[in-house]
């Protein structure tokens, strides 16, 4: 008998075991949990068992589903999947390198699972007949594959082709998310523009921000809220100057650096507006 499960990204849903115990389900499985990512456990992906037209699987539907996580189903009994799906979370690259792989983003696992010639991808999935995307299923059509286990040496290897396919699936992914960040927070300054103009602003705002240091999520969403109240030129201008200078200040730490700079342009929009009453 078919299982369907959840494969979700507690990185990115805020509060996951409190919103899961309010959805009806108590229990998750880590998939970090004895590994030699442990210590990520907390950032790390999670597998949930799910039933159909359940309050978790309406909410999956609802919220989740395109950014968050994927839908699976296994005939296999539980621990089976969930060993063979740790066995997937580092692969090795070129260079003997072993990295983290965030296949659990169905955008990843989209770009990486569908190009693959149907023998590859059925042994990649192992235990799972079926995963659920948001725009596809990726069926296994010869089921009865053998599960691989976790091992501290990643058995999966990704060349460079794959890498850098993955790697523009990742960006698109970036640059969504920062564009909904700045509708949903700063929409008086990106409203009016179309599809093409908004990724053509995310993706100067991330080259800018790369250029000063900064390219993970948090502060590059962070550094968003410079580009859409301070304009696109932003830390350039003539009129940037105070910021220029934060941001040059010797012994003072990125994080900090950034934490100033949102400081300096609070501070000036209190005074502006302190000016305009």
């Amino acid at each position: 008998m078919s299982q369907a499960y959840l494969l979700l990204d507690r990185a990115q849903i805020e509060r996951l075991p409190e919103r899961l115990f309010s959805l009806g389900s108590t229990t998750f499985q880590s998939l970090y949990q004895k590994t030699a990512f442990a210590s990520l456990e907390e950032v790390g992906p999670v597998l949930v068992s799910v039933s159909p037209n359940s309050p978790l699987a309406q909410a999956f539907f609802q919220e989740w589903n395109t950014t968050c996580g994927i839908w699976l189903e296994s005939e296999a009994q539980e621990a089976v999947v969930l060993e063979h799906l740790r066995s997937l979370i580092h692969v090795r690259i070129e260079g003997e390198v072993t990295v983290l792989f965030r296949y659990h983003d169905p955008r990843i696992t989209a770009a990486w699972l569908a190009p693959l010639a149907v023998g590859e991808r059925d042994r990649l999935m192992g235990p799972v007949r079926l995963i659920r995307l948001a725009e596809l299923d990726i069926q296994q059509e010869n089921p009865d594959q053998p599960a691989a286990r976790y091992t501290r040496e990643p058995w999966l290897f990704l060349s460079a082709e794959q890498l850098e396919h993955l790697g523009t699936a990742q960006r698109q992914r970036f640059a969504q998310q920062l564009i909904e960040h700045c509708q949903q927070y700063f929409c008086e300054y990106v409203q009016g523009l179309d599809s093409i103009a908004l990724q053509q602003w995310a993706s100067h705002c991330q080259h800018t921000a790369a250029r000063h240091g900064y390219s993970a999520i948090d502060e590059v969403l962070l550094w968003a809220r410079f580009h859409a109240v301070l304009g696109s030129d932003f830390p350039d201008a003539p009129e940037h100057a105070v910021y220029r200078n934060l941001l040059a200040e010797p012994g003072v730490s990125p994080e900090q650096r950034l934490e100033n700079l949102n400081a300096e342009l609070t501070r000036q929009q209190l005074t502006d507006k302190e000016f305009r009453q």
